[in-house]
């Protein structure tokens, strides 16, 4: 039986030599900044020609299935948020069916099994396929499902980990994405750089973001099964963020 064990972050201050004897090597992760996606259009990812975004009929209005579909650079996201969740959780909320297709020449990673409490070394076996982290950017709901940058004062034993899939060249892979409404702010803790502000009930729009990038030869099988991989967690950078455009929230 293999245990995996999970790593809490060691503040700074712990620098006695007994503890550096314990931990042995420790890896810092990299502090760089949240990629945030320009305003005036969607996050391409893999860079090239720039994004164009498609809204279906429905998205004016806010009264039925906003469906958005979003080409750039090798990568293709297709999503639609509806009034849903039952199953999934007790209470009412939006749920976003998307796919993401590969469009390109080279293999892909997509951060889209997003752990409750980012910081472990592995993923849980139970990790919820459908989490997303919801927080508010530039007035817009976010689900996003992605790695943030790690907080200047946190060091980690064992690098945190998302999870994920690997897309070959043309092929795609589909997922949901959930919140809870009224919506509310669900990022990593402290020790990670993440939206703060709490999020305005009331807000009118949504988006969805996914994490790409081509670190497709660090990625290892994860214990959850089903094609999930694990990679070390990075905060997007550049052009890693894919996000559609902004859309009406739909409503029952």
């Amino acid at each position: 039986m293999v245990v995996f064990t999970v790593m809490k972050p060691l503040q700074r201050h712990l620098t006695s030599p007994l503890t550096l004897l314990a931990l042995g090597a420790v890896l810092v992760t990299g502090a760089c900044g949240q990629a945030s996606p320009s305003e005036s259009a969607a996050t391409p990812a893999g860079g090239g020609a720039p994004a164009s975004s498609t809204p279906a009929a429905g998205t004016a209005g806010g009264s039925g299935p906003a469906k958005q579909t979003v080409t750039a650079g090798g990568v293709r996201l297709e999503a639609e948020m509806a009034p849903g969740g039952a199953g999934i959780a007790a209470s009412p909320g939006l749920l976003v069916d998307y796919s993401l297709t590969n469009t390109g020449s080279k293999p892909l990673v997509a951060y889209d099994v997003v752990p409750a409490d980012l910081g472990s070394a592995t993923l849980p076996k139970d990790v919820d396929p459908q989490h997303a982290w919801v927080y508010v950017e530039s007035g817009v709901l976010r689900l996003s499902k992605q790695g943030f940058a790690t907080a200047p004062d946190v060091r980690f034993a064992a690098a945190p980990v998302m999870g994920g899939h690997t897309i070959a060249p043309g092929a795609t892979v589909t997922g949901k994405a959930y919140a809870a409404t009224p919506p509310k702010l669900d990022v990593p803790g402290r020790s990670f750089e993440a939206p703060r502000t709490l999020v305005d009930p009331a807000v009118k729009q949504w988006q969805l973001c996914i994490q790409v990038d081509d670190r497709a030869a660090q990625a290892r099988p994860s214990a959850v099964g089903g094609g999930v991989v694990e990679v070390a967690s990075m905060a997007p950078e550049g052009d890693q963020l894919v996000c559609t455009q902004p859309a009406m929230i739909p409503v029952s």
